[in-house]
């Protein structure tokens, strides 16, 4: 109280302030002693005669709607096949070596283009081609998959180039990226 007074407060301001720091401290302590917590669905009429018998134990209960908004609405995007985007792909052969490529158009014209490559025997165009013709394999175009989604060039081009490094036999003839050798030894880990 002498501090209050010599700082130019009166006694009666001294007094409400220790009152209501002591006011706060039981507030804090009254909270400790709820240390047991219990989250529960909110049920309509139930739910507040087990918070009330919970309280009086000392267990301190928060309540959560079943029911959201956003678990009553649908998903309002439609699903989009990824071989009709761009991005890199991948087409099996019956020996089991895959293709790998990257388009910038959608994967599945790009597997129109190796189907017409096979057909007309363009085997300087096409490494898928080339390798039918020398190993007489087939190589299932229609059973191609699409690996990763990617629109931008750079990132498609560099993409390609580590999924080629991680699949070091493969159809893919073109000198596409080369990977620095320090990429190759983080991708060997």
């Amino acid at each position: 109280m002498e501090v209050f007074e010599r700082n130019g407060y009166r006694k009666q301001q001294g007094l409400k302030a220790f009152q209501r720091a002591s006011k706060e401290r039981r507030i804090k302590n009254a909270r400790d002693e709820q240390v047991s917590k219990v989250q529960l669905s909110f049920i309509h009429g139930t739910i507040d005669k087990i918070a009330h018998i919970l309280k009086k134990n000392h267990v301190f209960a928060t309540f959560k709607n079943l029911n959201t908004i956003r678990n009553s609405l649908r998903f309002v995007k439609d699903w989009v096949n990824p071989k009709d985007m761009k991005g890199i792909y991948s087409i099996p052969c019956s020996c089991g070596i895959p293709y790998i490529g990257e388009t910038s158009h959608s994967i599945n014209k790009k597997n129109q283009e190796h189907v017409a490559d096979t057909k007309h025997n363009c085997s300087l165009s096409s490494a898928i081609v080339e390798h039918v013709e020398k190993t007489k394999h087939h190589v299932c175009i229609e059973n191609s998959k699409a690996i990763a989604r990617i629109d931008h060039f750079h990132h498609r081009k560099l993409s390609e180039a580590i999924y080629i490094e991680k699949h070091v036999v493969n159809l893919n003839g073109d000198d596409g990226w080369k990977l620095s050798r320090s990429w190759i030894h983080a991708l060997s880990y």
